[in-house]
């Protein structure tokens, strides 16, 4: 006896169900939401530290700077000078200045003048304070700051 055939037609599911399709979106676009924050903050990371090294160098470059004019032609006071972000230095009003480096000169005791202030003189057994301080000007952020001294035996 031969097998009774139904007339119903027996369906494949093939494909994706629209439901399937949005979890499985969903599932991609949480891995990609982390991906995209691992990558910020990993660009975050070089980024300060790029600005760390940089600051480092510019700090002590201005440290060495007032040491080689020595303790008499060091200027009484504070200045200020720009850098961009390849260590060149540039004007104030340059729209490339990235660091701001403040050197300010102070004397414990002075012949003439305000300590701390421009044209002060400063006597012989005086004990200059040198602090130079390096700020990113985008985020107006200290990264470096460090203080020496000048005597005049030279310290």
């Amino acid at each position: 006896m031969a097998p009774i055939k139904s007339k119903k037609r027996i369906r494949r599911n093939s494909g994706f169900t629209f439901i399937e399709l949005m979890v499985a979106a969903m599932v991609m676009t949480i891995g990609l939401m982390g991906l995209i924050n691992l990558w910020i903050f990993s660009f975050q990371v070089t980024t300060n530290t790029d600005y760390t090294g940089i600051s480092y160098n510019l700090g002590r470059q201005a440290v060495e700077r007032t040491k080689m004019l020595g303790f008499a032609d060091a200027p009484e006071g504070t200045s200020i000078t720009y850098y961009d972000g390849d260590q060149n230095q540039v004007s104030s009003s340059s729209g490339t200045a990235v660091y701001k480096v403040t050197t300010s000169i102070v004397s414990d005791s002075v012949q003439s003048g305000s300590p701390g202030q421009p044209g002060a003189v400063p006597t012989d057994t005086a004990l200059r304070t040198v602090t130079v301080t390096v700020t990113v000007i985008s985020t107006n952020k200290v990264v470096y700051q460090t203080n020496t001294y000048l005597a005049r035996g030279g310290i």
